[in-house]
């Protein structure tokens, strides 16, 4: 059973915010002063360790748009973005454990008197096991499901299954002698690493293909967003140099005490393997923090992501639905 947030929590926990949320339909924007209390709600209903409804990230995605909202419905949070990586569509996220049909109707009337589809999508599966199966046709949103790699697994490459990533990783080893592979993890974002990241967004090599276009547009102002927050969030960074050239970076929160959310990596891809040697250095510096899985978030449906993230072989998938009435 996940844990339970009861009505009068969910009172205390709004009387701590520094401004009311209104009631559904009504909205106000989410903002940073909304971190502290919206984070112990995501605690609170076992919403963790999904990334996009974690604070920082919908503070970094969900509110590209500058539109990212916050209502209140039943027992629910309601949030209320545009999309951008689902060409600009709007999007509600009733947030509870678990989610009440009468709140799901509620949206649904909303949406048809808006002349909107009706139908909610990335929704936790997590918080819909409670809904009527015979009122709502729910449905995998396979493209936002997010991956989940054991950071013992990744560290430790043993078994079959990593016999190839060991290989590749010996061969990179070999490749470049420790003497000239310099691997740097940051507990602190602070001025020079920041220095680094929108160097990397001015000189971003962007992915060709049309499929990843819209996230070639969404990328670098997510960057600068989790940038702007950085040490509010307390987010981490990873630095590989070979001869004093940095050759991979990555972004890393923690979600919480037992998993890290991997929000950006960026290698040279010249540099063969060193995609692998940055997840294998990820997940020995994450374990011997604690930090037991790395969230390597959606694949947006883009093939070649896809094809990649389960070629990391991850431990499990955090699902997602998509729910519409069943009849319309």
């Amino acid at each position: 059973m996940l844990p339970c947030i009861h009505k009068h929590l969910v009172k205390n926990i709004i009387l701590k915010m520094t401004e009311p949320i209104p009631n559904f339909p009504d909205s106000r924007l989410f903002t940073i002063n909304d971190f502290e209390w919206y984070y112990k709600y995501y605690l609170k209903n076992g919403l963790n360790p999904y990334v996009d409804i974690h604070p920082e990230n919908m503070l970094a995605w969900l509110n590209i748009s500058n539109n990212l909202s916050i209502s209140k419905l039943d027992n629910s949070f309601v949030l209320n973005y545009t999309n951008i990586l689902d060409n600009n569509h709007n999007n509600i996220i009733p947030i509870a454990n678990s989610l009440k049909d009468s709140t799901i109707e509620r949206i649904m009337l909303y949406l048809h008197d808006n002349n909107l589809p009706l139908e909610l999508h990335e929704i936790p599966s997590i918080i819909c096991d409670k809904l009527d199966q015979n009122k709502w046709q729910i449905t995998d949103d396979r493209d936002s499901f997010e991956y989940i790699l054991d950071t013992n697994q990744q560290s430790t490459l043993r078994g079959n299954v990593f016999y190839h990533r060991r290989r590749n990783i010996g061969i990179f080893e070999r490749m470049y002698p420790n003497e000239s592979i310099n691997v740097k993890y940051y507990n602190v974002f602070n001025d020079n690493v920041k220095k680094v990241f929108l160097h990397h967004i001015a000189t971003m090599p962007f992915n060709s293909r049309e499929e990843s276009s819209i996230n070639n547009l969404a990328e670098p102002i997510a960057i600068r967003n989790n940038i702007k927050y950085a040490l509010t969030f307390k987010k981490k960074a990873l630095i590989i140099t070979i001869n004093g050239e940095i050759v991979s970076i990555a972004m890393i929160s923690y979600l919480d005490k037992n998993t890290a959310a991997i929000n950006h990596i960026k290698v040279n891809y010249s540099i063969q393997n060193i995609f692998r040697y940055t997840i294998y250095q990820l997940a020995k510096i994450l374990n011997k923090n604690g930090i037991k899985e790395m969230n390597f978030e959606q694949d947006l449906g883009i093939e070649g992501m896809r094809a990649f993230k389960n070629h990391l072989q991850p431990s499990r998938f955090l699902e997602k639905k998509i729910i519409r009435p069943r009849h319309q």
